[in-house]
This record gives structure tokens, sequence and C-alpha cells, in this order.
């Protein structure tokens, strides 16, 4: 039974097909594969409406039933942001990574949320996540921009005010990521948004400061910003001389959100996070 489970997890995202046949091979080894195949679900334009009729139509809501049941992980990539299956089935969920400020299933046991593409002035400072997040301990988001640009205003002008904000509704959180997700070079005339280095490090000490029970704080810069603020942030950081500070350069070519949402679909497979790639400056 080892061997099943054991080809079960490497092939659960490589080649489902050898793992769907294992799991009808039998009901033992159904129980054994199953919390394997169906540990992690991603959500893209290609299998959205596939998995809204399998959780929805009469005659497949049993078989939904018996697959969610084992889904711990949701990644949604979906055109619409919104969630193709009624939030009662994932009941069990642990872990999410969205990309819109969709919180509507059940977060109870949720501890572990990655929203790399929600900006938190949105999903949580300015809604004030009512209670749904507060059993989380791992969270990364966007940074928002902390000083005014033409095409990009900012809604935090104050980092100290804005980490406060978001610390404030995430009461057992102990990793926080922020990051430069803005990967592509620009929109419309390739327009580059000036992030202020020094209010990044502002918030990083009004985290450290205000919040002793955090482990780990990351900041990942992604594409141009990884390549042309470099220095800048480093600098910033290593001012800030704290051994929970941490940085992630992802210099990985990602000039679009296809490009981009292709890379984030690719590190789940991996196992690849934030948390695996950022280092001690």
């Amino acid at each position: 039974m080892y061997i099943m489970q054991t080809a079960a997890y490497e092939y659960r995202f490589s080649d489902r097909q050898i793992v769907v046949n294992l799991a009808t091979s039998c009901r033992t080894v159904y129980n054994i594969v199953a919390p394997i195949l169906y540990h992690t679900i991603i959500i893209t334009h290609n299998n959205r409406s596939g998995l809204q009729s399998l959780a929805t139509r009469t005659e497949t809501q049993p078989l939904a039933e018996r697959i969610f049941l084992h889904v711990r992980s949701v990644h949604n990539f979906g055109p619409s942001g919104e969630l193709p299956v009624d939030p009662r089935l994932l009941a069990n969920i642990e872990s999410t990574n969205a990309c819109t400020t969709d919180f509507r299933f059940p977060l109870a046991k949720l501890k572990n949320v990655q929203i790399p593409d929600v900006d938190f002035r949105r999903s949580v400072s300015d809604q004030k996540a009512p209670g749904v997040l507060r059993a989380v301990t791992h969270i990364n988001g966007l940074l928002p921009m902390f000083k005014n640009e033409p095409s990009w205003p900012s809604f935090f002008a104050d980092p100290v005010v804005w980490m406060q904000s978001l610390l404030d509704n995430l009461p057992a959180v102990t990793h926080l990521g922020l990051a430069y997700n803005y990967p592509w070079r620009g929109v419309g005339a390739q327009v580059i948004p000036e992030f202020d280095c020094k209010a990044i490090g502002m918030a990083v000490r009004a985290a450290l400061r205000n919040k002793p029970s955090l482990q780990c704080l990351v900041i990942r810069s992604c594409g141009i910003f990884a390549e042309t603020r470099r220095n800048d942030l480093e600098t910033v950081l290593r001012d800030v001389n704290d051994p929970r500070v941490k940085v992630w350069f992802d210099m990985r070519p990602q000039e679009n959100w296809v490009e981009h949402c292709a890379l984030c679909i690719s590190d789940i497979k991996e196992g690849r996070s934030l948390w695996t790639e950022a280092s001690s400056l």
C-alpha cells in the first residue's frame, strides 16, 4: 500500500490518469489514494465549467460530495474569480489561493491563506474581513503603493497605518508575505509604478514592532521590479536588521497576466511558494 500511496503522490499532477486508475482498482486503494488525488484543486478557465457541472447537477452531487470531502487546498485562476462550487462543499479547506476577494467558503479551519493576486487594500484592510481570517497563520498579498502616481493612485499613503489596519484583522498570523506583484512592465504606454522602498521599510518595521509573535515577514519582488529596484530594497531591508525578514527576488520572465498565472500554477504543482523560496539578506 505504501507503493500505491507513493505513486499517487508522485503522479498527482503530472499524470493524473495513473492516480485515477489506482483509485478505481478497489475500495481499499481508493481510501488510500483519494486524499492525495483530490487534495488540491486548481480552477482554470479550462475546467471551471466542468467543476460547476459536477457540483450542481443532481445526478452528480453524491460524487461531488465524496470528492470534495478530501479537498484541502483550492487555487482559483478562473476567468471570473468566483468559485464554481457551493462553498459548503469546501468545509474541510485548509489553504487557498484566490484571485479575487471571494471568501464565501468556510474558513474556520483555514490556516494557510495564499492570496498573491489580491490587494490587501480590498481583501483585508478596507473590508475589515469580519472574522473570516482570525485563525489564519500564513497569508500574503499585494503591497499598496504608498505614494501617489498619475496612473496608480494610492489608497493608503501612510504605511504604518496601513500595516496596523492589516494586522488588526490577523490576530493569529505568524507568517506575512508582501509582494510587488505587478510582474509585467506596465499598462498601456509601459508605465511602471514607482514603489517607495523607504515606505516599505516603514511598513516592515511597524509589523515587526507591533506583532512580536510574527515569525517571518517576506518581501517578494517580481519581474521588472526584481531587476530595477533590487538594490534599493536590499538597502532598506538590511537597515531593518531583523532575522525574521526575508526576501524573494523572483527573476523569472513574467511579462503579462497569462505568464504570471502559468508560473503560479507551476509553483503549486511543484510545491514552490513564497515561503519556500525566500531567503535572508
